[in-house]
């Protein structure tokens, strides 16, 4: 079977003091075994001229520098907006995404913070602790992971997950290869539905807007809370960011069991799509 997918999109991206602005199109062919792609001169028949994006991407830019301040350094930051029109077998789509990449860093200690949309609020609360910070102290017996650490961890259960947490796909909107996104239970390979980063790239068979459901759902709001990762997640350990009472200090938690997880709520950027929730990890 043959396959043609084509996409022509407009994104604007700032880094490092620049704003870049890219508008591209692009093939790519899939028969058999063998996959190709290649930059397209002009649009393909029928595809709408890129959409508008990147307004609000300077304006993004200077609240969080105006929250990130000393003695807080900003070690990277990349905002970007765009969006894309894809055909493929004659279907049409449209997708827009947002973006913000942020390292901050007060003395040796570095909070990650990755968001798929403009709402900086998380920014705001983890400039506002990571002053703060006074060393590194052991792991709480029991602690609350928050949304952004959660999201960071919930691709890692997959395949993995205790008896207690079902691991799911969200349904919403399309795949890479214009599927609707339905709603499944995640055991492991194969998964439903396709994930294309970009036209250069296979789409693969992989879990879309992951979210994790326990059947306690009640947060206890006396326990310490992970607020930030420090460091990629390794597997099940994470180090983070802990505020416990008017303590704050660096961590590594180690999830050995899952005892209740909150509704979800925002979507992340990890892996292909997860949700964080509020979660009490022991």
């Amino acid at each position: 079977m043959r396959e043609v997918y084509r996409k022509r999109g407009r994104s604007v991206r700032w880094e490092h003091g620049h704003l870049i602005t890219v508008t591209e199109s692009g093939q790519a062919i899939e028969e058999g075994q063998v996959f190709s792609a290649k930059p397209l001169r002009d649009a393909p028949p029928g595809m709408a001229a890129p959409h508008q994006a990147g307004e609000g991407v300077e304006s993004v830019v200077d609240q969080i520098q105006t929250v990130v301040r000393s003695p807080l350094s900003i070690e990277r930051l990349v905002v970007s907006e765009g969006s894309a029109d894809h055909e493929l077998g004659g279907m049409f789509w449209t997708e827009t995404t947002r973006r913000v990449h942020l390292s901050m860093t007060f003395q040796r200690y570095r909070a990650l913070i990755d968001l798929g949309d403009f709402e900086i609020d998380e920014i705001e609360r983890v400039a506002g602790v990571l002053p703060r910070v006074s060393g590194e102290r052991a792991a709480p017996d029991r602690v609350v992971l928050e949304s952004a650490v959660t999201a960071a961890l919930v691709p890692h259960l997959i395949g993995i997950a205790p008896p207690n947490v079902t691991l799911l796909q969200t349904a919403g909107g399309l795949d890479g290869k214009g599927r609707v996104i339905e709603e499944s239970v995640l055991r492991g390979p194969p998964f439903p539905n396709w994930y294309r980063p970009s036209y250069r790239v296979r789409p693969q068979l992989v879990p879309l807007n992951v979210r994790a459901r326990c059947s306690v759902t009640g947060i206890e709001p006396s326990l310490a809370r992970a607020v930030a990762l420090l460091a990629p997640p390794h597997g099940l350990s994470l180090r983070v960011l802990v505020v416990e009472g008017s303590d704050v200090y660096a961590a590594t938690v180690h999830v050995d069991r899952i005892d209740a997880i909150a509704p979800p709520g925002r979507w992340y950027p990890y892996a292909a799509g997860s949700f964080g929730a509020l979660m009490t990890v022991v």
